[in-house]
């Protein structure tokens, strides 16, 4: 009977084999899925950051412009009136 257990596990013990392999096959297959899922997920969440730093950037620099086109006038304003009092 002994023998016979250990013939039968002999016959089984490539299927078991290939049946780990493939679990292992398919866990790793599984495993980049997730990870490349996370990676679009953060890479998501790293556009929308940028983006809202881009329009942030622009808003300031709209700002800086119309400060300067504001101290440009008063330049002018100022250089006008020199020019009336010399």
């Amino acid at each position: 009977m002994l023998k016979v257990v250990q013939k039968l596990i002999q016959l089984l013990q490539p299927r078991m084999s290939q049946f780990a392999q493939s679990n292992k096959n398919l866990s790793k297959h599984l495993f980049e899925k997730a990870r490349a899922q996370e990676n679009i997920h953060f890479l998501k969440l790293q556009r929308e950051q940028l983006k809202s730093l881009r329009e942030k950037i622009l808003s300031q620099k709209n700002e800086v412009t119309t400060k300067i086109i504001k101290v440009d006038k008063l330049i002018q304003s100022l250089e006008k009136t020199k020019k009336e009092i010399n």
